[in-house]
């Protein structure tokens, strides 16, 4: 089996991925090991400046008419309990600010990319086929049979775990360069109508835990620290998710609360100056290239980025003929373009930051007291919030 492109992993940053190389005119394998459609861990948040590019890549109308919950503000609550509230509007009409599970969200993009052109399988990749240092395609299991698929270019889009990128980077980030998550489902709970929540409680820091509304008394809520500052705490991720709903703000709020569908996963930071998602012949996207917002946790606004930034150097190195570790470096410097500012507002604001409550006190009330610019630092921090404010 040959393919121009083999995509591991079809979540947000494999479907994207496939679906745009899919409209360039390349024949692309999106493959993945789960039955979809399949849930995520996550905190189903989908900003506008995903939405714009989905847009670009033709899912925007299949993402509007999903039905998915719409959020129009924004509440803060800081380390003693002072709380700000900002209306947020996108930058544009055909943006939005939606609260998707991924369940449903993942499925949708899978699908486009399929509708895109590209070709999908369920199948686990075993390992990467290589040959004097170059990426040559990938070994996988596929309907129960062992097959090798040789590919001008593998994609690794197979998240925090991602399987490419341990065979590509053979190293494991350190506990103060990830962070753990975990997050529910809570029926019953009291929400503020169509405004995400966060908590940025001094026992989580650095980290924060979340409220996001997925319809009237339903919600995703969790909570997501830096995996050293969990380890000092020597307490299960369960033990993190009760503190979060007994929390003062929140113990009126989840009387009647049920929970369901807990769920915890790893989170990869964005780390400044150390992306690497580059190789002879494969790329890494979304996760799996460790492009995690290093403040919030958020992961689908810079994979969907990454993956739109992959596929357009992926199509140019192919009509060149050259998929060379020089060649695909291009993928590199155009996400330092695009998103390394950010990473690096993000990552100090999280070191710097979120992980003294004294000081982060200091700042939102500083901030809120100016009565505006809440948003404007949300956007300078963080990829999460690519709107303007009202």
């Amino acid at each position: 089996m040959n393919r121009d492109v083999v995509v591991v992993g079809a979540g947000p940053s494999g479907s994207v991925t496939a679906a745009a190389l899919a409209r360039h005119g390349r024949d692309v394998l999106l493959l993945d090991r789960a039955r979809f459609p399949r849930d995520k861990a996550c905190g189903d948040g989908v900003p506008p400046g995903t939405v714009a590019i989905l847009n670009e890549l033709g899912a925007g109308g299949v993402i509007r008419d999903a039905g998915f919950h719409p959020i129009h503000g924004l509440r803060l609550v800081s380390p003693r309990g002072r709380q700000w509230s900002v209306h947020l509007r996108p930058r544009r009409d055909d943006t939005g600010f939606y609260v998707a599970p991924r369940l449903v969200f993942d499925e949708l993009l899978r699908r486009h990319a399929i509708a895109s052109g590209a070709a999908f399988q369920r199948g686990r990749v075993q390992s990467l086929i290589e040959e004097c240092g170059v990426v040559r395609g990938v070994n996988a299991v596929i309907d129960g049979a062992e097959v090798s698929i040789d590919a001008r270019v593998v994609i690794g889009a197979d998240g925090a775990t991602s399987l490419v990128a341990r065979s590509l980077l053979g190293d494991k980030q350190p506990a103060d360069r990830r962070a753990v998550a975990v997050r529910a489902y809570a029926d019953g709970i009291e929400t503020i109508p169509h405004t995400i929540e966060f908590h940025w409680y001094a026992r989580f820091a650095p980290g924060y835990g979340w409220i996001f509304p997925t319809g009237p008394g339903s919600a995703n809520v969790g909570v997501v620290v830096r995996a050293d500052a969990f380890k000092r705490r020597g307490i299960t991720l369960d033990d993190l998710l009760e503190e979060f709903l007994h929390a003062p703000d929140l113990r009126r709020r989840a009387q009647r609360v049920v929970v369901r569908d807990r769920a915890s996963w790893q989170l990869p930071y964005a780390v400044p100056g150390a992306l690497r998602a580059s190789f002879a012949g494969a790329l890494l996207v979304g996760d799996a290239a460790r492009l995690v917002d290093p403040l919030t946790g958020e992961g689908i606004h810079n994979a969907v980025v990454s993956a739109r930034l992959a596929a357009d150097v992926v199509h140019d190195a192919l009509s060149r003929g050259d998929v060379s570790a020089a060649s695909l470096r291009e993928f590199d410097a155009r996400c330092e373009r695009e998103l390394g500012a950010l990473i690096r507002r993000a990552y100090r604001a999280q070191r710097h930051l979120a992980a003294h409550p004294r000081l982060l006190e200091a700042v939102l009330v500083a901030i809120g007291a100016a009565h505006g610019p809440i948003t404007r630092w949300m956007n300078r921090v963080s990829t999460d919030f690519v709107v303007g404010a009202e």
